[in-house]
């Protein structure tokens, strides 16, 4: 399999940056062109504004820019993407609109359609302790981070749906997504690998790359 575009996912904190940063030395120390993009950077496949006034534009909009990518993407490139096939979806179904699983994995299910043809590949990195990951990276994002991201997962969406506030419900609400991420990753068919964040290493990725090229 040629693979084209791979796609880092995971909580806040898990070391989806790292990971990306990592597969794409390993890829260009073996001869390849390779896209790195991080989150919040210009992005050929994501907008960096996600205030759109209701799902339905931003599905149609956030769909056509996939679309777009997947169409002028330079076949002797590999993309590596952070966080945008599930994070970003899941945050704004779940977190923002309040939507059931079924719902988030029909949408995620059409951006998996579309990039298909590049043979994508998704590393979903686990964490077996939500709370301490979190707490292990404020010192680092600080407190506006923090009160930014509580407001915006207890007071819209899922999180007035079940009365959740504070930091507890932020808690709650990453728990929640992780078993509803890692249920539709394992729904989809493309190729995806959930390791455990303290297993990830440059030998085990090194590996993981080798075996989805001879596939």
């Amino acid at each position: 399999m040629n693979t084209k575009l791979i796609i880092t996912e995971g909580l806040p904190g898990s070391g989806k940056s790292t990971t990306a940063a990592l597969i794409a030395e390993i890829l260009k120390k073996q001869g390849k062109r390779v896209v790195c993009v991080d989150e919040g950077e210009e992005h050929p496949a994501d907008y960096r504004d996600y205030d759109f006034p209701d799902f339905e534009t931003e599905r149609r909009m956030i769909l056509e820019k996939w679309r777009s990518f997947a169409d002028s993407a330079d076949s002797d490139t590999v993309y590596v993407f952070n966080c945008v096939f599930l994070q970003n979806p899941m945050c704004e179904t779940m977190m923002r609109f309040g939507m059931e699983q079924a719902e988030s994995q029909k949408y995620i299910s059409e951006i998996a359609d579309i990039i298909r043809p590049l043979s994508p590949v998704i590393i979903y990195i686990d964490v077996q302790d939500v709370r301490a990951v979190i707490e292990n990276v404020l010192d680092e994002r600080g407190k506006g981070w923090l009160d930014a991201v509580i407001d915006y997962h207890v007071s819209q969406g899922y999180g007035k749906q079940n009365g959740l506030s504070g930091f507890e419900g932020y808690i709650a609400c990453l728990e929640e997504r992780k078993k509803r991420e890692t249920a539709i990753l394992k729904a989809l068919d493309i190729e995806s690998h959930i390791i455990e964040r303290d297993m990830i290493s440059k030998k085990l990725l090194e590996d993981m790359l080798l075996r989805s090229e001879e596939a």
